[in-house]
């Protein structure tokens, strides 16, 4: 499948985020809290980005963004509303279309309108600035989000990972499994991919956990040799664009994701054995 830079979607993308935005603040006002902020994920479907049922004020609803239909949906016990996102809109209105939706149906929730790790002049409820949206690229852009989440599948599967949870964290845009080190909830591994930004271009893939130890961790039994290490934040960083051209790409990627992995349970390893002595 071919990749999407940065610059080629930077206004879609843009939109698409801020929508995103929406949806992700009403999970984290109406759902309970989950550990590892699960319940603020946005689920990844067949044809775009869903907030799951949610229950408020004796009502079930579910916000949905239709990348395919190019719809963004409040469904309100079973009952449809339905605006189109299309280039000329702004966040405003569609702000205003989720939130007036609600209310007519006896909803009423309150959200903090400042978007989150993205540089803004007005915040969503005020956001009157037409925006772009390219319904070409925003498909290429889910069905990379479905990639993504298969790519994790195939390593979860291969570790038999079951206690996980998948979906887009609207934040920072970005297609993650959580999950706990086995046998230890003190440590976290994150999966994620990121679509790019103005610093790297290309998509690309991270592992990394979280409390991360500094030492201890074999950094050349991590496979492909391109693959970069963050000593910052002990993560594992492979490019998309560097996988691209791989015959056997999928089980490239799988082989980064182990052999990550397995140097970075060489830390938490490391420092299990020194609380045991």
């Amino acid at each position: 499948m071919s990749l999407l830079y940065f610059d080629e979607w930077r206004d879609t993308r843009a939109t698409i985020r801020y929508i995103a935005q929406i949806m992700g603040k009403c999970c984290l006002t109406v759902k309970q809290p989950e550990p590892l902020y699960k319940h603020v994920m946005l689920t990844v479907n067949q044809v775009g980005l869903s907030t799951g049922v949610l229950k408020k004020d004796n009502h079930e609803f579910e916000i949905s963004l239709d990348l395919l239909d190019q719809l963004l949906i409040v469904k309100v016990d079973g009952k449809e509303e339905t605006i189109i996102v299309k280039s000329g809109r702004t966040i405003k209105e569609y702000y205003d279309f989720v939130f007036d939706t609600l209310l007519d149906n006896d909803i009423e929730i309150k959200i903090n309108t400042k978007p989150y790790h993205i540089p803004y002049e007005k915040t969503l409820d005020k956001d009157d600035k037409e925006r772009t949206f390219n319904p070409k690229t925003a498909y290429h852009a889910l069905r990379l989000m479905q990639q993504a989440q298969y790519d994790h599948y195939q390593f979860l599967h291969s570790r038999n990972i079951k206690d996980v949870k998948t979906g887009l964290f609207w934040d920072k845009f970005d297609v993650t499994s959580i999950f706990y080190v086995e046998g230890n909830h003190e440590y976290t591994v994150s999966l994620c991919y990121y679509f790019g930004d103005k610093y790297r271009e290309s998509p690309y893939y991270v592992i990394k956990i979280n409390p991360f130890k500094q030492d201890k961790i074999n950094l050349k039994q991590v496979e492909p040799s391109y693959a970069e290490y963050n000593g910052k934040d002990g993560s594992f960083l492979i490019y998309e664009e560097d996988l691209e051209s791989i015959i056997r790409r999928d089980e490239m990627l799988l082989t980064f994701f182990n052999s990550a992995y397995q140097a970075l349970l060489s830390g938490v390893s490391s420092k299990l054995s020194h609380h045991e002595k």
